[in-house]
């Protein structure tokens, strides 16, 4: 389906690889269940720990946190369905949320299966942590978020552009927020709304892996967040040094200016030709 995958021209992925696939960068993501017997994530999930009340039951059907996998590092080259923006990073799925209702893609997570999450992340020295969701402040996640970042992990969240009550952790000090592009006609463009990100990524009918080796078309800020944890995953292959700061840095001055001053649409072909001395056509 790599035909398919209009995400995959808009962020130039096609030359990024040719330098970085994200190889042994260890990305969490912190979300719903994955299916880990996915034939595009068979290879790629290196770990899987459930946080939520008997969540273990579901863990493998849960769709929104296959779809994110997917995203980020759907294997590359296997004569399968798609591939993910980092297709040789680590993906350690850790179960904070829940589908609501069940068999949704909607879910509902709280403090202390987030926070439990984070705290596992940390110890298993994720490089990267993803949330593709946003909700209101938390102090507890919030101390934790700065203690990943004090230990030099890439923390990147989905801004929706809602109430300022609803963007966090994208609107925390040092988060990569994300908004979701729309690349289908040209230029990408973003909607009008109120975004504390100034980083955009595709998220409008994007094709990604879903539960029992299927894939559909997922839409929405979380889309681009995962795509962005994987053009850290990246940027982090080529040199494991750079701070979250630096790496956010490289994002927006090598980023394609958007509609929406002072928008950035991210490059991953500039971002990583930035670190290994190359260009882009």
């Amino acid at each position: 389906y790599a035909h398919l995958q209009h995400s995959s021209a808009t962020l130039r992925l096609d030359q990024a690889h040719r330098w970085a696939t994200g190889k042994g960068v260890k990305v969490a993501v912190v979300d719903t269940g994955v299916d880990f017997d996915h034939p595009d994530l068979r290879e790629r999930v290196k770990k899987a720990q459930n946080f939520v009340d008997r969540g273990e039951r579901t863990f493998t059907n849960d769709i929104h946190g296959t779809a994110v996998a997917g995203l980020i590092a759907a294997t590359a080259n296997n004569d399968v369905g798609i591939a993910g923006v980092a297709p040789q990073a680590e993906i350690y799925a850790l179960k904070a949320c829940w589908e609501q209702p069940p068999g949704a893609r909607r879910a509902v997570c709280n403090s202390y299966t987030l926070a439990k999450a984070v705290d596992f992340a940390i110890v298993q020295g994720a490089q990267v942590l993803n949330f593709s969701l946003a909700g209101p402040a938390d102090p507890l996640l919030g101390k934790l978020i700065d203690h990943a970042l004090s230990k030099g992990i890439v923390v990147v969240a989905a801004d929706g552009g809602g109430a300022p009550t609803q963007d966090f952790p994208a609107s925390h000090k040092g988060v990569i927020g994300v908004m979701g592009s729309n690349d289908l006609n040209g230029s990408p463009t973003v909607p009008a709304g109120r975004f504390a990100a100034t980083l955009a990524a595709p998220g409008v009918d994007i094709l990604t892996t879903m539960p029992h080796g299927t894939y559909d078309l997922f839409s929405g800020s979380s889309a681009a967040a995962a795509e962005i944890s994987g053009v850290a995953a990246l940027l982090l292959e080529k040199n494991p040094k750079l701070t979250p700061s630096q790496l956010a840095s490289i994002l927006q001055k090598t980023g394609r200016p958007i509609t929406v001053d002072p928008v950035a649409e991210v490059d991953a072909c500039a971002a990583v030709a930035s670190l290994a001395g190359g260009g882009c056509q």
